[in-house]
């Protein structure tokens, strides 16, 4: 018998899941139904975190866009220069990309750009990767 998962566990297994299927199907071609059976859960379960599809998928925007600005952040830090500061800034962009590429798909191909609130998200993110990197 396994032990259960705490809530913070089970609510990161559960992004990193609808993660995957959102990064595979989109947001419109993505359920609940979906989510929940990838990550081996009820769908009570998942509601239990998620309130709708909307509420996982703007977390996921969230949380997506968080790791984004923390990895440039971290790369960027002991610039000591401008020209510095930027190189590593994009060499973290890329190193992103290429090592999360379904968090890439979600924030910039995943069909986010088509609901205000979910642009907003794409666009607050790219704003602070610019800044950091600039």
């Amino acid at each position: 018998m396994s032990a259960r998962l705490t809530a913070t566990a089970r609510r990161e297994q559960l992004l990193d899941v609808a993660l995957e299927v959102f990064a595979k199907a989109g947001y419109h071609d993505t359920s609940m139904n979906d989510i929940a059976e990838a990550a081996g859960v009820t769908k009570p379960v998942l509601y239990q975190h998620f309130e709708s599809k909307r509420e996982l998928y703007q977390a996921l925007l969230d949380e997506v866009g968080a790791r984004l600005l923390k990895a440039i952040s971290a790369a960027t830090s002991a610039a000591t220069s401008g020209r510095q500061q930027t190189e590593q800034g994009f060499r973290a962009y890329f190193r992103w990309v290429a090592d999360d590429h379904d968090a890439f798909t979600l924030l910039y191909a995943g069909g986010s750009r088509r609901d205000e609130d979910f642009a907003s998200a794409v666009r607050r993110v790219t704003a602070g990767a610019a800044q950091a990197i600039a």
